[in-house]
Formats: C-alpha cells, structure tokens, sequence
C-alpha cells in the first residue's frame, strides 16, 4: 500500500503546480469494520488527518477571502494612483488653445516623456 501511494504521488508531482508533493490520505470510508490484517491504525490516523485538514480549509476559507479582498484594493489604489497621475499631467500640459486631443494621446503613447511612472513611485 506505502509502495503505491508513493509511486503516485512521484508521479502526480510533475503535474501539480505546486513545488511541494500533493497530499494523498489512506482511508477506508466504508461503512464496514475493518477486515482482519487491514493496516487499522494507519487508515484510523490518516482519516483523522484528513478530517484535521478539511477543518483546516474551512476555517482558512474567511482567512482567503480576506487576502484576495486586500489584494483587490492594493490593485484599485494603483489604478486609481496611475488615473491621478495621467489626469494630473493632462492639466499641467493642456493649454487654452492647444489640441487637447493632441496632448492627451501623446501623454499615453509616451508616458516616459511625461514621467507618469515616477509619479506613482
């Protein structure tokens, strides 16, 4: 049983795209007791383990929501920096009878010229 579990875990590794091996639990989820010279221990702790861990995802699961919340404000505060930046450069360059047109599509095509990307650091 530990020979085959661990030749397939060797060979799913490759495939995952995590660097760490997947976790795969030996359990028996039948109903029945257990047969005479079933490795009972074994297949008892690795059902803990495995009971363990999905109260472990369940409780993470708030913990998840709350990181991929942060990362999209990180990701509006950016865009609303980069907005500012466009905008605030666009002011600074228009001027009363000059193409706004003009000045607006030279500051996006070259923002380098309008050091845009200084501005946000």
């Amino acid at each position: 049983l530990m020979r085959v579990q661990s030749a397939l875990i060797w060979n799913i590794s490759p495939l995952m795209s995590s660097a760490q091996p997947p976790v795969m639990y030996t359990t028996s989820l039948w109903s029945l007791p257990f047969e005479s010279g079933a490795p009972v221990r074994l297949l008892q702790a690795q059902e803990r383990a495995l009971l363990r861990d999905l109260r472990s995802a369940i409780d993470k699961r708030i913990e998840n929501k709350i990181a991929s919340a942060r990362r999209f404000a990180v990701r509006a505060r950016n865009h609303a920096k980069m907005v500012d930046c466009y905008l605030t450069t666009y002011y600074n360059h228009k001027s009363l009878f000059g193409n706004k047109k003009q000045i607006s599509d030279q500051i996006i095509e070259h923002p380098q010229n309008y050091h845009i990307y200084e501005g946000l650091s």
